[in-house]
C-alpha cells in the first residue's frame, strides 16, 4: 500500500525506519512545511517531500495518510484527508477536544474512509505479552494497575508542550505528563484487563500555567482501579542499581529512537499490574517483562524487536484490515473514549467530584467548552 506521513516532528523519522521495513509498504512521500527538517528527511531517507499535506495529497497519491503532526491539527488534516479518499492512521491523542473528535469521525464515515486510532503502546511486545498472561488468568482478577513518571531536573528547567501542541490554559503540559503520555496509559490499562474505565478522578497541568504533580485516578468497571502519577518538575529519585539494561533501541538527539542496542536505563517506562493471584511488571521500552506469584519472581522472554518497530507492526495492522474489509483494529471510538476520559479527569479537578465515563462508543459532548 502507498503510504503518505504528514509531519516531521521528532516521532516520524521512528515511524519511517519502521516503514522502511515492511515489504508491503511504499513510502510515497511526506509533508513538512519546515524546509530545513524536510530536505533534510528527504536527503537521508530519499523519499519525496512536500511543503503542504495537500501537495502530497493530490501529487503523491497515497492510500494511508499517517497524521504524526500536533494534536490541535488532528482534525483539519483529517477532514482533508477523508475528502480525498486517503485512509487515516492518526497519532495520539485523537484531538485537543472531543467535538473535534466526533468531526473527524463524521468526516471519515461520510468519505468512506477508515480511521486507525494511534495507541502504539498496544503494539509493544511486552505488553502484548502481558494482555496475553493476564487472559489466561496467570495473576488471577486485576486489583490494580500503576504508572508513575517522576523526575526532571527541578521547576525552572521544566519544559511543557508549546501552544502549537495544545491550546493555551487548556490541558497540556509535558511530554510525560498527563494529556501527552498519559493518554496511552488511559487506553492501554483497560485494554490489559479487557475492562472499561467507568469512572475518573484527577488533576492534570494546563498549557501556559506552573507544572504541578500530575495524577488520575480510574475505576474500571470489573473493580480495578488504575493509578497515574506524573512529575517532570522536580527530581528523579531512583538509585544508581535501580533500572534496566535496554534490549531497545535509543531516542537520541531528538531524532527518534535510533542507535545501537544496550544501555542502561536508570528509569525505565513500566506498568506495574497487581492481580488475586499475582503480579506483573511491564517495562515496555526496554522490553522486559516480570511475574511475580506464589513460584517466585521470574523474568518472562519476550518477543523482539520493539521500538520503534511497534509502529511498523501498528501500520501493519491497519493494513490488514483494509485488506480484509474489517473494521480498525484500534478505532475513532477508542481515540475519543481515551480524550473523553482525559477530559473527565479535568472536570473533576474543576468540580471535586469523580467523572463518569459514558459507556460504550457513543461518547457524548460534555463540558468540553468549559474546559
Amino acid at each position: 500500500m502507498r503510504v503518505g506521513l504528514i509531519g516531521l516532528g521528532n516521532v516520524a523519522e521512528s515511524h519511517l525506519i519502521a516503514y522502511q521495513t515492511l515489504p508491503n509498504i511504499d513510502i510515497v512521500g511526506a509533508a513538512e512545511p519546515r524546509e530545513d527538517r524536510r530536505m533534510a528527511i528527504a536527503g537521508q531517507y530519499g523519499i519525496d517531500v512536500f511543503e503542504t499535506a495537500a501537495s502530497l495529497l493530490s501529487e503523491a497519491r497515497p492510500d494511508i495518510a499517517c497524521i504524526l503532526t500536533p494534536a490541535r491539527s488532528h482534525r483539519a488534516l483529517t477532514e482533508q484527508c477523508a475528502a480525498a479518499g486517503v485512509h487515516v492512521l492518526c497519532e495520539k491523542p485523537m484531538a485537543v477536544s472531543l467535538e473535534d473528535a466526533h468531526a473527524m469521525n463524521r468526516a471519515c464515515e461520510a468519505a468512506g474512509t477508515a480511521f486507525f486510532y494511534g495507541s502504539s503502546y498496544r503494539f509493544l511486545p511486552a505488553v502484548v505479552e502481558a494482555r496475553e498472561l493476564i487472559a489466561t488468568g496467570a495473576i488471577g482478577e486485576v486489583r490494580l494497575m500503576l504508572e508513575s513518571v517522576i523526575g526532571g531536573q527541578g521547576v525552572k528547567a521544566f519544559a511543557a508542550l508549546p501552544p502549537e501542541h495544545y491550546p493555551e490554559a487548556g490541558p497540556g503540559g509535558g511530554g510525560y505528563g498527563l494529556v501527552d503520555h498519559g493518554i496511552h496509559l488511559i487506553d492501554v490499562l483497560p485494554w490489559l484487563c479487557g475492562s472499561q474505565i467507568t469512572m475518573a478522578f484527577g488533576r492534570g497541568d494546563r498549557t501556559g500555567q506552573a507544572a504541578q504533580p500530575e495524577f488520575a485516578l480510574l475505576q474500571l468497571d470489573s473493580g480495578a482501579l488504575g493509578v497515574l502519577v506524573y512529575d517532570g518538575s522536580t527530581w528523579p529519585m531512583e538509585l544508581g542499581w535501580e533500572g534496566a539494561y535496554s534490549s531497545a533501541k535509543e531516542w537520541a538527539e531528538h531524532r527518534g529512537w535510533i542507535g545501537d542496542v544496550g544501555k542502561w536505563e536508570q528509569s525505565p517506562g513500566s506498568i506495574r499490574a497487581y492481580g488475586s493471584e499475582g503480579s506483573l511488571r511491564i517495562q515496555y521500552y526496554v522490553n522486559k517483562l516480570y511475574l511475580s506469584d506464589k513460584n517466585g519472581t521470574r523474568e518472562i522472554p519476550v518477543s523482539s524487536p520493539t521500538t520503534p518497530w511497534h509502529f511498523g507492526r501498528q501500520l501493519e495492522a491497519f493494513t490488514e484490515c483494509l485488506e480484509a474489509g474489517t473494521p480498525p483494529q484500534i478505532s475513532s471510538a477508542d481515540g475519543i473514549r481515551a480524550l473523553a476520559v482525559l477530559h473527565a479527569l479535568y472536570t473533576s479537578a474543576a468540580s471535586g467530584t469523580w467523572q463518569r465515563i459514558a459507556p460504550g462508543a457513543d461518547i457524548k459532548l460534555r463540558s468540553i467548552r468549559s474546559l
